[in-house]
């Protein structure tokens, strides 16, 4: 397998459009979570954990295809896609194993020019499947980005920055400004204690965006009930707040406190038991 060469300009983009989407699916605001960023292996581990989640969802792969150009890449992920699912997995599986904690540091550490082990080189070199996980997981064709690398000054101080790139149809910028006076949807969650009086020992969990993956970084960090990868996902739809399960161990709950519609298969758990309801 070969390496990729990465240029300080290419290291900068994808330093801020895998923090950007790390904190959009998390839920942290970017400039606070980019401010208080270090070396610490634990902080690219949690980027990781979530990062292959991403990438072990097979939608992903079919949304990725959209925005890419046509190339080889896109030839074998369209054979993937209408292939056989071993396949599929097996592919899935070999690109988020490159994405490590110990790699993701060094492009978005060491690689920015940040630390005591700062990288004096010119350009560093990367595995091929690692920049494709970067790419795969923030949504844009690096061959796009190449062709227009050229144009574009990275982002270090007294410099100007990267061209705005467009990440799919949901994708707010565009390269158009978004006004300052239009306010953020999100929510906040109240920790309650055992007696379901809300604690006012501790601040309420904000969290900004239509959709937010919520696991145990960003809800209590101590607490190993709640997976590190992603536990559920809160989504706006039509003005309405939607939760998904993401738990693998399907541990995800809502209290009951006013009437909820059932429907046939909906699993209720009373005490410990969990009960299949049917008509």
């Amino acid at each position: 397998m070969g390496n990729n060469i990465v240029s300080p300009a290419e290291r900068l983009f994808l330093r801020e459009n895998i923090l950007k989407k790390y904190c959009q699916l998390v839920g942290y605001a970017y400039d606070d979570f980019e401010s208080r960023l270090t070396g610490t292996i634990g902080h690219y581990e949690r980027i990781s954990d979530v990062m292959a989640d991403y990438i072990d969802d097979e939608n992903n792969l079919s949304r990725y295809i959209g925005p890419i150009g046509e190339s080889p890449l896109k030839i074998q992920l369209k054979k993937l896609v209408q292939g056989r699912d071993e396949e599929k997995k097996r592919y899935l599986r070999d690109l988020k194993s490159f994405a490590s904690a110990n790699v993701l540091r060094k492009l978005i550490f060491y690689g920015s020019g940040e630390g005591e082990k700062s990288q004096k080189e010119e350009k560093m070199s990367f595995k091929e499947l690692f920049i494709t996980a970067c790419y795969y997981y923030i949504g844009v064709d690096r061959a796009d980005f190449l062709r227009r690398a050229p144009a574009a000054s990275s982002r270090k101080k007294g410099g100007g920055t990267i061209e705005t790139f467009s990440q799919g149809p949901n994708d707010l910028s565009k390269g158009e400004t978004v006004s300052v006076f239009k306010k953020q949807r999100g929510f906040s969650l109240k920790i309650l204690k055992d007696t379901d009086e809300v604690d006012e020992t501790r601040n309420a969990l904000q969290f900004g965006g239509e959709k937010v993956a919520l696991n145990r970084g960003n809800l209590e960090p101590d607490n190993f009930t709640i997976t590190s990868q992603v536990q559920a996902e809160v989504r706006l739809v039509d003005g309405q707040w939607y939760i998904e399960n993401k738990s693998k161990l399907k541990t995800t709950f809502i209290q009951v406190l006013t009437p909820v519609k059932l429907n046939k298969g909906d699993v209720i758990i009373m005490g410990n038991k969990r009960f299949l309801f049917e008509e």
